[in-house]
């Protein structure tokens, strides 16, 4: 036999306790289970013995992997069981359900993460480049001293500009909605605009644009019950990622860990800080 792999396969010592397969009663009730699940009816005698057969097959080939290290030089191997530890690790860290005075500490601990953006309404005069190419913002800015003084009147100041693809009047619309309609810098540069008064020339993707801004609401941090379940779904997730990052830390203390040209106590303080 030529290829030297095989015939180490083939021709290993069989001996031994460590080569015993035992199939377990609890292993043929889940083959039993498993095939009634996706069947809907029991396997009979001749498939149950497949099953069975099956397993020992994928036993007797998973054993001869590991004795020839398969799984030390395969990458994916090695991350899927480094996710099962993991997985393991975090059945055993999953806290419990956090209280109400928790919660409250937890929103104030980190009220920016549950800050709601400034709200505006606004209406808006478009001059479109491609229309107007270098006379779009003279010409803006000519309109804009027409509707300064109409003092405020809106009704029918989307005439005075270029037809606009989208609409003209947006009502109580969060400036990270505005972005991502017109642009970051936009939703940016009309947060700071006076209230009830004509502004501009704004640019966007589009064009240029006259704004009124009609009504604001600042920034805030919602009630705490608007966001209670939030709460708890974020709190939850950092005393999880806490704990695994606490459990990796004792099973890597087991571990002198070297690597070339780096200190040892470097690799260390590394390891101490993604605690």
């Amino acid at each position: 036999m030529k290829e030297p792999l095989l015939h180490f396969l083939l021709n290993k010592d069989s001996a031994g306790p460590a080569n015993r397969i035992a199939i377990t009663r609890a292993d043929i009730e889940q083959l039993q289970a498993l095939f009634q699940r996706q069947w809907q009816r029991p396997p009979t005698p001749q498939e149950l013995q497949a099953l069975i057969e099956g397993r020992v097959r994928e036993e007797v080939l998973y054993r001869e992997a590991l004795a020839l290290g398969l799984d030390r030089d395969d990458t994916i191997v090695r991350r899927r069981m480094a996710q099962k530890v993991e997985f393991l690790v975090a059945d055993t860290s999953v806290p419990s359900q956090p209280g109400e005075a928790v919660l409250t500490a937890y929103l104030k601990e980190n009220p920016e993460r549950y800050r709601e953006p400034v709200r505006l309404s606004f209406t808006h005069v478009y001059f479109s480049h491609d229309k107007r190419a270098a006379h779009a913002e003279i010409d803006a800015e000519a309109v804009l001293k027409r509707l300064q003084a109409t003092q405020g009147n809106t009704r029918n100041a989307p005439a005075l500009g270029d037809r606009f693809m989208l609409a003209y009047d947006y009502a109580d619309k969060g400036t990270d909605e505005v972005a991502r309609e017109f642009g970051q810098a936009f939703a940016d540069a009309i947060e700071k605009l006076p209230i009830g008064k004509w502004s501009g020339p704004v640019a966007s993707g589009y064009g240029i644009h006259l704004i009124y801004v009609s009504a604001r609401e600042e920034a805030r941090v919602p009630p705490f019950e608007r966001i209670r379940e939030r709460l708890a779904t974020d709190w939850l997730t950092d005393q999880r990622k806490a704990a695994n990052e606490r459990a990796y830390q004792r099973l890597r203390s087991r571990y002198e860990i070297t690597v070339a040209g780096m200190p040892e106590a470097k690799m260390a303080r590394q390891g101490g800080m993604a605690r």
